[in-house]
């Protein structure tokens, strides 16, 4: 039993660890791109993806050996632990198919986890740290295949990650039904403040969920088209090359020469 003190949402420990993240994901995939060959950037997003499946498994073991939790309740169907999976497949695959679902999990479902963590015990409590290396980690991946493998979503992909979020509940309420879990938050909200409190009660909260992931995505993938935008008036912008204009010099030269020419010809 831990003796930490409870969770403070927003408080230093929270807000370092969002930092911490923000700073791995934006400052790794940089620095890869730029200083690194093709393989051993390859290498380093194997080892993202290796560690994305231990601490996993790490995660799942604390919590079984030492917080008394049920196996049943520590699978991998919560939407931050399938997108733990899929983005180490993301990464090791170098798959384009897995990225597109993931990329929308991971902002609509990992940030909103990160920003209100569904925890009991804060800093330095081994179930804070595990949650948000983890979770950290799931938003590290995404970014590096986004910066780095040069990935990027499509407006279709917002639909695939949709109907793939859809499919994932279709089997997990059954799951949930038959262990008495509580997957996706399909049958309560979690019991630490999240968004889920602001969207009326169960069942209308899944609907609302439902809304705000199609609107979200949107938002998600609004910075892709502006950033075409931008590059394309910026291109727009640019002088065509011209072909360099005769100088003073050559056009004497070429005066002399017509001169010359015309006095052999009178000749």
């Amino acid at each position: 039993m831990s003796t930490t003190d409870p969770l403070v949402l927003f408080g230093s420990a929270h807000v370092i660890g969002i930092l911490l993240i923000a700073a791995a994901g934006i400052g790794l995939p940089l620095s890869v791109r730029r200083a690194t060959r093709t393989r051993t950037r390859y290498g380093i997003g194997l080892a993202i993806a290796a560690l994305l499946i231990l601490q996993e498994g790490v995660h799942i073991w604390l919590l079984a050996n030492h917080y008394d939790r049920l196996l049943s309740s520590l699978l991998p169907l919560h939407l931050c632990g399938l997108s733990v999976l899929l983005t180490a497949w993301t990464l090791a695959a170098r798959s384009y198919s897995a990225y597109e679902i993931v990329y929308f999990w991971a902002w609509g479902g990992t940030l909103q986890a990160l920003l209100t963590p569904d925890l009991e015990r804060g800093f330095p409590d081994p179930t804070f740290i595990a949650f948000f290396i983890g979770h950290g980690l799931v938003i590290v991946g995404v970014l590096y295949a986004t910066l780095v493998y040069r990935f990027r979503p499509r407006l279709s992909s917002i639909f695939k990650s949709l109907a793939a979020l859809l499919l994932v509940v279709a089997v997990v309420a059954p799951i949930n039904l038959w262990l008495g879990t509580n997957y996706l938050f399909l049958c309560s909200k979690p019991e630490q403040a999240s968004l889920m409190d602001l969207l009326g009660p169960w069942p209308w909260y899944i609907l609302s969920l439902a809304g705000l992931a199609l609107v979200s995505s949107f938002v998600y993938y609004l910075p892709f088209p502006i950033a075409d935008r931008i590059a394309a008036r910026s291109r727009a912008k640019r002088p065509s090359p011209r072909s360099p204009e005769p100088s003073a010099h050559a056009g004497v030269q070429s005066d002399r020469r017509l001169r010359r020419d015309t006095a052999r010809r009178i000749g």
